[in-house]
């Protein structure tokens, strides 16, 4: 498409104590090295643990909200370090390339950053070990490392090494098995400590060295239509193709997920920061009906999941509107009931209706809802709490908008933020 340019890429999202910890994972074999050869390293500095713990520099590109940083080339993928006697999730911004799971494993190899390491996390992964290639064929990943990946360390060093490559591969929808080959050669024992790797291993193999329990789902930042890579990936395969164009799916997002009727479109796409596209819309009917001038009353944030960028398909990530400004929860946030929502809005009354729903619900679905009331005439602070059941999705998205008084259904304006449960 002409006008406009992006390389949006899908990212992936997911979810974790001192440097006293880190003295004892180097103890047992742990370091907070990285490889002299890892290829392209992520260029944002700062990163935050998948769970919310350890956060280190404040990281303002999360899944589901507009990126503030400037940045245009990069995605987020989980990769896993050690700390202690366990490996955890941490979020990492790479290059946006098709190859999105070498990415991740360059990264991994490539250590910690200094941040990491002072916060508690080091690497079992050998700072000499090279990453020489990755192939995917019918779900297994066939990761082929440097001889340097098996040398040194003890037993628990070596499982944690191999604990980090599985679950670091296994987030994506694409690998159902990982196996392991050592400068092209494929490994069935590995190292002298007679570990055997003779079939594709998962990160469920490690769990008891996984922080937390159970790995957490990725948080995907799409809302609507796509709320998974697996979503995107089936709609390439059907014959539907209208979320290749990003006004008409954010039309659509306005109908069918915020509620709004008719609503109009306002110019052409334009390039929003971190990649996204921006598209207005708004109402062209008024108070009972009535048509109006059209005015633009949100913004909607796209990205697109597709190899090939401007070709889409498009997701919606967030929607925003300037009569409600929500500070909190932020894109990306976990939350649990009841959850505190906070912000400043100027509505009918002072009053905007909130929805808690989890992913694939639409108009007239939700978790739970209430309102909260701000101010009429200008901005003015609002704050509550919102109760909702428990969700069985592990994301879903936070709804404030406000409704048409006149006939009581008609949705006028809304701000939507991605949230995690």
């Amino acid at each position: 498409m002409k006008g406009w340019t992006t390389t949006g890429r899908h990212p992936l999202t997911v979810m974790a104590l001192g440097l006293a910890l880190l003295v004892m994972a180097t103890a047992c074999g742990v370091s907070g090295g990285g490889s002299l050869d890892a290829g392209p390293t992520p260029t944002r500095p700062s990163t935050t643990a998948v769970d919310g713990a350890g956060t280190t520099t404040p990281d303002s590109t999360v899944p589901g909200s507009p990126d503030t940083t400037g940045g245009t080339g990069t995605t987020e993928v989980v990769v896993y370090f050690a700390r202690g006697e366990k490996i955890t999730p941490v979020r990492r911004a790479v290059p946006k390339v098709a190859g999105i799971g070498a990415e991740a494993v360059k990264a991994l190899v490539g250590g910690p950053t200094a941040v990491e390491s002072a916060d508690g996390l080091g690497t079992a992964i050998p700072p000499d070990t090279r990453f020489r290639s990755l192939v995917i064929t019918d779900g297994v990943a066939k990761v082929d490392l440097s001889k340097d990946f098996e040398s040194g360390g003890g037993s628990l060093s070596l499982t944690l090494r191999l604990a980090q490559v599985t679950c670091t591969l296994d987030q994506f929808d694409s690998v159902t098995g990982v196996r392991f080959l050592l400068d092209g050669e494929l490994v069935n024992v590995f190292s002298g400590n007679g570990i055997v790797l003779d079939k594709p291993v998962g990160c469920a193999d490690y769990q008891d060295l996984v922080a937390g329990g159970p790995v957490q789902e990725a948080v995907f930042p799409g809302i609507w239509p796509f709320t998974s890579q697996a979503d995107m990936n089936a709609y390439f395969s059907g014959a539907d193709r209208t979320f290749t164009n990003p006004t008409e799916t954010a039309r659509q997002f306005a109908i069918r997920y915020v509620g709004m009727t008719e609503p109009a479109t306002f110019g052409p796409p334009t390039v929003a920061t971190g990649g996204l596209l921006e598209v207005k819309v708004g109402i062209q009917f008024g108070e009972g009906g009535t048509p109006i001038e059209p005015r633009a009353t949100m913004s909607v944030f796209l990205r697109s999941g597709g190899a090939d960028g401007d070709l889409g398909p498009w997701t919606v990530v967030s929607a925003t509107s300037p009569e409600i400004v929500v500070e909190s929860p932020a894109g990306g946030a976990r939350v649990s009931s009841p959850v505190t929502v906070r912000g400043r809005n100027n509505t009918f009354e002072g009053n905007s209706q909130v929805e808690v729903r989890e992913d694939g619900m639409l108009v007239g679905q939700s978790l739970g809802k209430g309102f909260v009331t701000g101010g009429m005439g200008q901005l003015t602070p609002f704050s509550g709490s919102i109760d909702f059941r428990p969700p069985t999705k592990p994301a879903g998205a936070m709804v404030f908008f406000e409704r048409s008084m006149a006939d009581g259904q008609g949705i006028l304006r809304a701000t939507v933020v991605r949230v995690a449960f």
